[in-house]
């Protein structure tokens, strides 16, 4: 089983608005887009091979509650990812967390 790190994150939006951010997140992060499906807030990006993989798959779901669900997945048959997919999933959080407005305080 190849290595990878997902994570989930609630943002203050509808799907619609999560899903574009989304989109706009993924080049800004150096991934390309495979594939997207706004009605089912499905994206499938690629990252480059470098000096610690061999690439990435990056799967996102969007749900109607204003929920991504990340995951970064090696290609191929890598079972050491040194820390690879972890960041790829972070920085798409943080790129999402400079495009979408801030959670509002109570």
């Amino acid at each position: 089983m190849p290595a990878n790190h997902q994570g989930s994150m609630t943002f203050p939006a509808g799907r619609d608005e999560v899903f574009a951010a989304c989109m706009k997140a993924v080049p800004q992060c150096g991934f390309s887009i495979a594939e997207s499906n706004p009605q089912t807030g499905q994206i499938r990006a690629k990252s480059k091979m470098g000096l610690r993989s061999w690439g990435e798959e990056i799967t996102i779901a969007v749900g109607a509650d204003g929920k991504a669900d990340i995951k970064s997945s090696c290609r191929g048959i890598q079972v050491i990812d040194y820390g690879k997919n972890k960041a790829n999933v972070n920085a798409l959080f943080t790129a999402l967390g400079s495009l979408l407005p801030p959670q509002p305080q109570q």
